[in-house]
This record gives C-alpha cells, structure tokens and sequence, in this order.
C-alpha cells in the first residue's frame, strides 16, 4: 500500500523528539537528540522516516546537512517551531551545555518550585529501549496499514512516560511533558499539510481553526434521577457521548488534533477548511450517543499562526468569548407535556410511561405501588445497575451526596494564574492543565471517595459527583478538596455541597439539596463545604437558609476536631447532649452560653467530667461549633 503524505508527516512529527530521554540519558548536548531519534525511528520505521523526522532543526547548532530539506521535512520544522515558539515563551534559565540528571517534568502551575516527576539516566535509559522495542513491532506494519499503525503508536506514547518527561530541560520552561510538546508538533504539522502544504517559514501565511463544544444543560439531565442506577446510567452516557465525539474528530483530523476531551466539553485544532466538517460530526456524535436527551454547542474561530505563537492567551480567551456568547443565544428546549389522562414517566415526568420496575416500589398515598418508567429511563436504569444507595449507608441510614467543583477555574483555564506566576499562557500548557485537572478529578479524587467506602458517580472537567456513608461525609470532603488543591499545586482550590440524606430517600433529593448547597458555599466566598443532613423529603430552601452556614475548610478541620473529642472522651453521650442542648440557644439567646459555661465547670467541680476535658470543652464553646458538632456526633454513632 503506497503511504500518503499525510501518513508519513503525521508519524515522524509524532517522533520528531522520540530520541531527547536516550540522548539525556547519555549526557550528550541538547542538539545531538536528531541522532537518536534518527536511530530510533530508522529501527521502527526505516531509513526515509527517520531522515524526515531528524531534520527539523535550523539553527547553527545543528550541521547544515541535517537541516530540513523536503517540503515535509520543512512542514515539520514549522510544526515544531509553532510548537516550541508557542510553550516556550519565557527566556529559559541558562545551564550547562549538557542536560544533567535527573531530569525534572516541573509542575505547570509553579514558579519550577513544584517537582512533578524526577527521571535518572537509568530510567531514562530503561524508558527509551522499553518504547523502542514496542514500537518496532507496531512499525512493522506501518508500510501495510499505516493509519493502524500509526494510532498504534499514538495510543502507545500517549499513556507512556513521556507525559511524565519534560519537553525541555531548563526552568521555567520544563513544566511541559514531551507528550503534549510531541502531540502539538504533529497537530500542527497536520493542519499545515491538510490546508495546503508547506508556504514558507513566515507564519501568518498559515492559518487554524481552534474548535470547541460544550455539552447543554448536563446537570439538569442528570438531576432527574430517581435512583443511584439512573444517575449511573446518565453519567455513563455523558462520558460515552464526549468519547464518541473526540474519535468523529480524529476520525476527521487525527487523534493529534483533540487537545482535550472530557466531561462533555472537547478543544481541537483543525485546518481552516475541515472545521465545519469536524464540528458537524462531533456534534452528530455526542447527540446520537445521547438520544437527543443533551445537545451540544460547537463553535470555532480562525487565527494565524503568528496569533498562536505570540497570543495565544488572547486567542483562547477569544474562543471561550465565543462559546457563552452562542450558548446563550441558543433556544432553550420547550418540554412536549404528556397527553392529559396519560401517566408519565416516575423519572423524567415527560414520556408516557411503558415499564414498570418491580424491584422498586414507589410509595403513592395508601397505595404503593411498583415505579413506572418510559422506554428511554428504563434502558438507562436497565444499564446503570449495580451500586445502590443501600449499600452505601454504612452503619447509619443515611448516605452523603458529595458535589464539588472547582473555584473560578474558568480564569484558571483563561490564563489567571499563569499571569501570576509570569508565565504565558500557551497550547501545550493549557493541554496539561486540562490532563492535570481531568485526571485529578477522574482518577485521583476517585481513590479518595473508594478510600472512605463511597463510589465516585461522575468526575468530568473540575466537576465531582459522589456517594459516601453518611458518617464519613466531612472527612471525605475534606480529603477531596485537599487532594485537589495538593494536586493543582496550592494554586487552585474546590467548593463542595454535602446533602446528607436518608438512604431510602430519591437521589434527586440529594441532588438537588447538594446543587442548592454547592450554590452556597461558592456565594459565601468560595474554599468551603456547605452541608445539610435531611431526614425527609419535604424540606425547603428557605429551611436551607436558616440552618445552614457554609464553613471553610478551616473551621471543618475545627468541627471534626469537636466530633472527635466526643467521640474519644470518657464524657457520657447524656452530659455531651445536654451541655450541647444549652449552647444550641446562645445565638438567640446570649446569656445560654454563660449558663453553658457554668454548666460545664459545675460539672468539671462536681469530677463528673474530668477537669482536662471540662477545660477542652471551654475551649469549644468558643468557637461557636458545640452544637453543630454534637449533631455530626449524633449522626457518626448513629443516635
């Protein structure tokens, strides 16, 4: 099978660096990486790939003949100058000529203070021959089936230690990975070939499409369920749908090209002429694989590749301008009412009802009977079995629905914190922030919810939805928003809403109490949990408001330290609860705290509480949390 232009331009683009952690490894200069690639690649692929993937430097410390010569060559060196031009705008640090491990991947939201990884020449060494061995069997049916071969390859490096090796050496431009440095080559060496070829060196002669979609209303669509399957079921299918969506536009531009993809959302880059193309089949992708249940927006703007190299920040704010601007223009669903005299459906309240679920019993006035389900949430229940909420109470009957989001990470994303940190804000940065904050979220805060016996629902973009035993709720929290912060590097922070509901309550109760508390601790300042425990489904908003107080994260390490005391002090439950009872009246009632007081030292002169704890307790009755503290401890030991 002859190999088109496009299958050789995209493979050596991809590999153009595949020869720095072998070339580091050694100890040898930074410009002699072209002779390991060429070694690597002439293993893999043959003599001609690795001619055309070594040649793509120009600079005078590269011998003249290893200068790009071919309009691939060429193409390459552009892609890896827009490349490099656009993630290394800061005046690296000036070292010593040769790269000295270990070599350190630093993280991108730190001044290079921040170590993400650390490699020594042997794992460099180790990490090189392990990707050469693998990709010499891949590469031996490149000739044959070369679009195979290639995604290969591609899904190869993409989960290698390349993500975890950086692109360059020298602070402060060390926090990209040689993976996303890599994959942006080959992206743009794409769209340089699929919009024409190669026009020269100067840069405005080229122009991209910067793709983007955002999916419409998910909350909504998710805050219908009625049980722990449904919810499963729905955030199953959002990740499906995002799935679907990223392979239609590889299936268009190549796998290089989606510079992220996750929880609903996708960023690419795509020559101006298969924009439309690409859009119209992501989106017919994410509304198939969604039965029309969630749209989703697209957009894409133009820009040269002068813009992309010198403001890219810009640019990007541009596209996210873009995007509010058409989601808010576009027209809001109207609901089709069921037919007068039909039932509708127990879940979605919009299609007439066909199935009934006899495992759950729906209780209707004096008449209980099984819950009816239309065709669409019956398929989605019949998928999302498995965990329920009755597995989840633990040794109380109450479970926790956690929801946490991120703080502003819309102006993180925009480039806020780069800007603090002086750095810019640039396509490979914004792709590893996006993979930092995913993988957060999808990977890492899902351990901390299976760590305290819950199971994490949903994890897209900066969003976490997850159940947890209701005894464990604030501790779980706690632990979610410091993982997060510990893994953005102190930089960015998360507000979380704690519903705390009986377990044979409907999920939406929780939902939708989570959403409202969620909403509430972002109002109250942000960096803080808000929490309600709910015995009932009947209760309000303006319930909501009397008896909650967001806390910061601060005054919740404060309240478990209370619940803690209680739980460990050789206090009696009966004293705890009536010292508790009295103080729960100080904020009406001023003078209660001073009876309070001296209920406690009564009691500490008395022995009946020892004079250590009587003095604890003094001090708890300070910060105001005795009450509230005694109410968690009630829930903990299940009273």
């Amino acid at each position: 099978m002859a190999l088109s232009e496009l299958d050789v331009v995209r493979i050596c683009a991809l590999l153009h660096d595949i020869g720095k952690p072998e070339c580091w490894a050694n100890r040898k200069p930074w410009s002699e990486h072209i002779h390991w690639t060429y070694k690597i690649v002439k293993e893999c692929l043959g003599e001609n790939h690795a001619q055309i993937s070594m040649r793509h430097h120009t600079g005078m410390s590269y011998p003249s003949e290893y200068h790009p010569q071919s309009e691939l060559e060429k193409i390459i060196c552009l892609a890896d100058n827009f490349s490099s031009g656009a993630d290394r705008r800061e005046e690296p640090q000036r070292g010593a000529p040769y790269p000295k491990p270990p070599i350190c991947l630093t993280h991108v939201l730190s001044n290079g203070s921040v170590v993400r990884s650390s490699f020594d020449e042997a794992k460099l060494a180790y990490i090189s021959n392990v990707l050469r061995q693998k990709m010499r069997g891949i590469g031996l049916s490149f000739a044959e089936r070369p679009k195979e071969a290639y995604l290969k390859i591609f899904n190869l490096l993409a989960v290698s230690e390349l993500r975890e090796i950086p692109a360059d050496t020298r602070k402060p431009i060390n926090d990209v990975s040689l993976w996303n440095h890599s994959k942006l080559t080959a992206a743009f060496a794409t769209c340089i070939l699929m919009d024409g070829g190669y026009r020269g060196d100067n840069p405005q002669k080229y122009e991209f499409a910067i793709l983007s979609g955002d999916a419409n209303r998910i909350s909504s669509y998710i805050n219908v369920s009625r049980r722990l399957p449904d919810l499963n079921a729905r955030s199953e299918r959002i990740k499906k749908a995002t799935k679907a969506a990223a392979e239609a536009l590889s299936e268009v531009l190549g796998p290089e090209c989606v510079i992220y993809a996750a929880g609903g959302s996708f960023v690419a880059l795509s020559p101006k002429g298969k924009a439309d193309e690409a859009l119209v089949k992501a989106k017919e992708a994410f509304e198939t694989c969604m039965e029309g249940l969630v749209t989703i927006t697209v957009n894409h703007i133009l820009v040269n590749g002068e813009e992309i190299v010198d403001r890219f920040g810009q640019v990007w704010e541009k596209a996210q301008r873009e995007m509010r601007f058409k989601k808010g223009e576009r027209e809001l669903p109207v609901p089709n009412p069921v037919e007068e005299g039909v039932d509708a459906c127990d879940v979605c309240h919009s299609r007439p009802w066909v199935y009934e679920d006899e495992l759950k019993i729906l209780r209707v006035d004096a008449a209980p009977r099984p819950e009816r389900l239309c065709g669409v949430c019956w398929q989605l229940r019949r998928e999302g079995r498995g965990v329920e909420l009755d597995s989840l109470r633990g040794k109380t009957n109450f479970v926790a629905l956690i929801k946490a989001d991120g703080d502003d990470m819309g102006k993180v994303l925009r480039g806020d914190v780069f800007a603090k940190l002086n750095k810019a804000n640039t396509p490979s940065r914004l792709s590893t922030l996006s993979d930092l904050i995913s993988d957060t979220c999808e990977s890492k805060l899902k351990v901390v919810v299976q760590k305290y016996g819950g199971e994490c629902v949903f994890a897209g973009g900066d969003d976490v939805l997850a159940f947890v035993p209701g005894e464990k709720a604030l501790e779980a929290s706690k632990t979610i928003a410091e993982t997060f912060s510990g893994e953005m590097a102190g930089e960015c922070s998360m507000s979380l809403g704690v519903a705390i509901i009986r377990y044979d309550l409907p999920v939406y109760v929780g939902l939708e109490t989570a959403s409202y508390l969620l909403k509430r601790a972002k109002e109250d300042g942000k960096k803080r949990v808000a929490y309600a425990i709910i015995g009932g489904s009947g209760v309000t908003v303006s319930e909501l408001d009397e008896h909650v107080k967001p806390r910061t994260w601060d005054e919740l390490n404060e309240l478990l330290n209370v619940v803690k005391f209680m739980g460990e002090s050789s206090v009696a439950s009966s004293q705890i609860r009536r010292i508790a009872g009295l103080a729960s009246e100080g904020s009406k009632k001023p003078e209660s705290l001073i009876k309070t007081e001296v209920l406690i030292k009564y009691l500490m002169g008395r022995r009946i509480i020892s004079w250590r704890e009587g003095e604890k307790l003094l001090g708890f009755l300070k910060t105001g949390l005795l009450y509230e503290a005694f109410l968690i401890y009630n829930l903990i030991k299940g009273i």
